[in-house]
């Protein structure tokens, strides 16, 4: 089987993960199909079968560059064990099956229909299965594959595939436990993704710029940089990037195809053809920009380097600013707690998000005290020093039993000195609210920046989805807590005549004690 130099440098990597995508047309799912199969192990050359003294019956020949060499590939080993994944079963049977076919039927593999496996003839087998259900995640568990390939992976949520990826692992002397991915940029797995794989291990450009006269396109071809290690993990990473361009089969002998991507939408052309993951559909803030929208921190404090800049924020000048806090309710780690400080002009009424908390397991008396000591560590700056301090309209007044009888939220901040009023939780006209001031203005500014401190919202603000079923609304499956407590300060900046102070609900001793003071005498009897 003849491979063409995209599909080359993807068998040959070693990555411990491997992400092979970026446009449409490269040819991710048979490349991948081949991979999960085809992989050469124990590569040996002619010499050391002889000095090992190998039955060499069992491998396979070929010669190169004038020189024997013997091999197996994955397939050889009856111990071998893949699984592909797609997330439903009709896409599995009509893309990934389909691709399938045209590599493992080559060598003999058999489809067994009710086993949804393809078994070769010495045992090796390769599983096809649907994970877009909880349910369908019990078949991993506890399982034991030593290739894991996923494909169209931002389809997914990360937790999904560490639950997948738990149950793949090797204890075979040659074959390495590895995971393998094909996907496009967009959809709801789009930031960690890109995070995960693009930003790790960016790739390379790969010669100069292309010019293709038969579309009048030019393009920059693209090839995967060497693997990088993952910090948290110690596994290597590698992106390879698949353009169409690297599909002759597509590029040059389907001309309507390579059309059709060159006619799409703008986010969709750069995603699509030229595999753009600064872009991806849906995106709800299309107009993100970051030399716009992100202010730097040494510039706006004035400061020469990282020391001097700890020195300028504890002792910066607010006078000509209103600063707020908003929070956004959270406790654990999918659903952090968020706090989000800006400073509005007195004039211009620029706003700009000077710092951020994201964390998770804190408790709210927890979150009250972090927040009085971040600040007060960082800025020297007291909870006085706010002028309102907003906070989702829901979580912040539920009833919370603390073993003393029920308390909320806004209870244990105020205990800490911190007034929580309500914000307002219309969606809709909060997205809105944030589209204007995020709009870029014909000077070429935004109302509102982010300070470049604020990396969880510069990662996370471009890569908002919109809603599916609300294209008016940001998707709330989405990482979005920074995002609500900035729609929540904005949303109360631009109401007007609205009160800063918490309403609670009048006992019959304050409408007694209100009556009573009219008349200057008190509901009290000794």
């Amino acid at each position: 089987m003849e491979f063409l130099p995209r599909q080359i440098e993807i068998m040959q990597s070693d990555a411990d993960e491997l992400l092979i995508g970026g446009a449409r047309g490269g040819g991710k799912s048979f490349t991948n199909a081949a991979k999960m199969a085809l992989e050469p192990v124990e590569w040996l050359t002619e010499r050391q079968t002889k000095r090992r003294k190998l039955d060499v019956k069992g491998y396979r020949r070929t010669v190169k560059d004038g020189k024997v060499f013997y091999y197996k590939l994955l397939i050889d080993y009856p111990q071998y064990m893949g699984v592909i994944i797609r997330k439903t079963e009709p896409e599995l049977l009509a893309n990934t099956k389909v691709e399938c076919d045209k590599v493992y039927r080559s060598y003999n593999g058999k489809w067994l229909k009710s086993e949804k496996k393809y078994r070769f003839p010495s045992g090796a087998s390769i599983w096809l299965r649907p994970c877009g259900k909880e349910e369908h995640l019990g078949f991993f568990i506890g399982a034991n594959f030593m290739r894991v390939s996923v494909e169209e992976l931002t389809q997914f949520d990360k937790e999904y595939i560490d639950v997948i990826n738990s149950c793949c692992r090797s204890t075979h002397e040659h074959i390495k436990a590895k995971k393998i991915y094909t996907t496009n940029p967009g959809q709801k797995g789009h930031a960690w993704v890109k995070k995960h794989f693009v930003d790790l291990c960016p790739p390379e450009k790969d010669g100069d710029i292309v010019y293709l006269e038969k579309y009048n396109l030019s393009y920059q071809p693209l090839k995967g940089s060497p693997p990088a290690k993952d910090p948290e993990t110690g596994l290597t990473v590698q992106f390879i990037p698949s353009l169409v361009f690297d599909n002759p089969h597509l590029a040059e002998k389907n001309e309507n195809y390579v059309r059709y991507l060159m006619g799409l939408n703008k986010i969709l052309r750069e995603m699509w053809l030229f595999g753009n993951w600064n872009v991806f559909a849906g995106q709800f803030f299309d107009m993100w920009d970051e030399d716009i929208h992100v202010l730097d921190e040494l510039e706006f404090y004035e400061a020469k380097d990282k020391a001097d800049l700890r020195n300028k924020k504890l002792n910066f000048d607010w006078r000509d600013y209103r600063l707020y806090r908003s929070y956004d309710y959270g406790y654990a780690e999918k659903s952090a707690w968020a706090c989000g400080a800006y400073a509005v002009h007195n004039i211009t009424n620029e706003i700009i998000k000077f710092d951020e908390i994201i964390k998770s397991k804190l408790t709210a008396r927890e979150q009250a005290r972090y927040t009085n000591e971040y600040f007060k560590t960082y800025y020297n700056l007291e909870a006085s020093d706010f002028e309102m301090e907003i906070a989702d309209p829901k979580s912040f007044w539920q009833n919370m039993d603390s073993g003393d009888g029920f308390i909320t939220a806004w209870d244990y901040y105020n205990q800490e000195g911190i007034t929580l009023i309500e914000g307002i939780n219309k969606r809709e006209q909060g997205a809105m609210a944030m589209l204007e001031v995020l709009r870029i203005r014909q000077d070429g500014t935004s109302q509102m920046r982010y300070m470049s401190c604020c990396a969880y919202s510069r990662e996370n603000m471009p890569n908002l989805p919109s809603d599916p079923k609300n294209p008016n609304d940001v998707d709330t499956k989405a990482e979005d807590h920074g995002y609500d407590s900035d729609r929540y300060f904005v949303m109360k900046l631009r109401a007007s005549g609205v009160s800063d102070k918490k309403v609670k609900k009048k006992s019959w001793r304050d409408k007694l004690t209100e009556r009573l003071n009219k008349n200057n005498t008190s509901w009290k009897v000794a």
